[in-house]
């Protein structure tokens, strides 16, 4: 399927497994950080909105509810962002497997987007307890997360492709993407409800992949609602349509890396 092959399959696990040792190599606790780093962040976010500013969401009662609308955002936020950067310098973090080693180096940047699932699932695990806490617990509806977390790791690997393959050429990409990830993060409604902003901005965001991401979570979880059918389609075709052209695109310069490399 799409040139990949069972061999292909086990090789793109054993890349998922070494990004997540290397990132904590060296540290006392090691790979217990890809748990404790969004654990810490996320509850940076609930101590801040929820004891300190007192946020609360039009409608809500209490101040948690907030916070558990904007983890429910911000959490898959984190590893669609931690996903991407890894991702994008993937290819060059490993050129000297490239250049000495046939395989197909396409794996690389799927592999690391992959990495982002483990962050995912911590703030997964940790929105559903502040749930449970705000007396609001999952319902079946949660049922839909899982196609929802599949989404995003295939739109990320489709990113992935697309970055990875320009930042072998283009090494400036490994300081402009950070801060394009900014700049999406605060064009984006994660932080702050869609009904309060402009028109423009609504109407914007109905195309926005991100928001899609972080409504498809939201919805299910904090709404007890299906995702929208016309943004999961949308999201599924503009996914498909930029793995499949990112992976022929990457695959007809990567004969070029190794003189680059």
């Amino acid at each position: 399927m799409l040139g990949f092959h069972k061999r292909d399959l086990q090789l793109a696990w054993n890349f998922f497994v070494v990004n997540l040792r290397d990132k904590y190599l060296g540290s006392a606790l090691g790979m217990v950080w890809a748990v404790v780093n969004p654990l810490f962040m996320l509850g940076i976010f609930t101590f801040v909105f929820g004891f300190v500013y007192k946020s609360k969401l039009p409608g809500a009662d209490t101040t948690l509810a907030y916070v558990v609308w904007l983890i429910s955002g911000y959490g898959p936020w984190i590893a669609i962002s931690e996903s991407i950067t890894l991702a994008a310098s993937s290819v060059v973090a490993a050129s000297g497997l490239v250049k000495n080693l046939a395989f197909k180096s396409e794996i690389l940047p799927i592999s690391a987007a992959a990495t982002g699932i483990v962050p995912l699932c911590v703030s997964l695990i940790f929105l559903a307890i502040l749930m449970i806490v705000d007396g609001n617990p999952p319902s079946w509806h949660i049922a839909w997360v899982p196609l929802i977390v599949f989404l995003q790791f295939f739109f990320v690997a489709a990113i992935g492709l697309w970055l990875s393959a320009i930042t072998v050429f283009v090494r400036d990409m490994t300081f402009v993407i950070p801060n394009a990830l900014v700049m999406i993060l605060f064009g984006t409604p994660i932080f702050y409800p869609i009904d309060v902003m402009p028109a423009l901005v609504k109407t914007v965001s109905q195309y926005n992949p991100f928001f899609i991401l972080a409504e498809g979570y939201r919805q299910p979880l904090i709404h007890h609602q299906s995702p929208d059918p016309g943004g999961l389609a949308y999201l599924i075709v503009l996914a498909g349509l930029l793995f499949y052209f990112g992976l022929r695109a990457f695959r007809r310069v990567k004969g070029n890396f190794e003189a680059v490399l």
